[in-house]
């Protein structure tokens, strides 16, 4: 009995790694994006239209996270400062990013508030957790940033259009 339930979960986390992804529309334009820490969605927008949701992790409080699971990411409150890991909420503009992750977006945090450090991106996986793939988004890994799987970083970053808005709620 103890083997078959093994084998059912293997097979489930299998077909839940390579299980397709909906993906947006070819020529696809992003000009707003939502993005609601407490769910942990990422929702795009053109012209006021919901064109997809993402699911996607954010900062912990520390790494690697001592809560694991879709439910028990720990992302609690606002940014208060420099260091603190926390995804900041509020109201951005993005740019492309050209650093440690790429394809990634830059939010313009440190121009609304100097001092308080920067760096604060959308991104997908780093080189050393690329293979987790979809699994990423059960923990929060990220220090303060917005994370995607590869693939729909990729996407998102090809579909975002200059000086894209961006709205981060609690």
């Amino acid at each position: 009995m103890i083997r078959l339930s093994l084998l059912l979960v293997l097979i489930a986390g299998i077909i839940y790694y390579v299980w397709p992804q909906e993906q947006l529309v070819k020529n696809q334009r992003i000009d707003k994006i939502v993005v609601n820490k407490t769910d942990r969605q990422m929702i795009v927008y053109y012209k006021n239209e919901e064109i997809a949701r993402y699911t996607v992790s954010l900062g912990s409080k520390k790494w690697p996270s001592p809560k694991w699971g879709p439910f028990l990411n720990h992302d609690d409150g606002p940014k208060n400062r420099f260091g603190d890991a926390k995804t900041p909420e509020g109201e951005y503009r993005l740019s492309p990013s050209h650093g440690k992750y790429q394809p990634a977006l830059k939010l313009n945090y440190e121009k609304k508030y100097p001092g308080q450090g920067g760096g604060i991106l959308i991104h997908g996986p780093n080189q050393m957790n690329k293979f987790a793939g979809k699994f990423l988004r059960w923990v929060d890994w990220t220090d303060g940033c917005i994370a995607l799987t590869e693939s729909e970083m990729k996407e998102i970053y090809n579909a975002v259009k200059p000086n894209c808005y961006i709205q981060i709620n609690h």
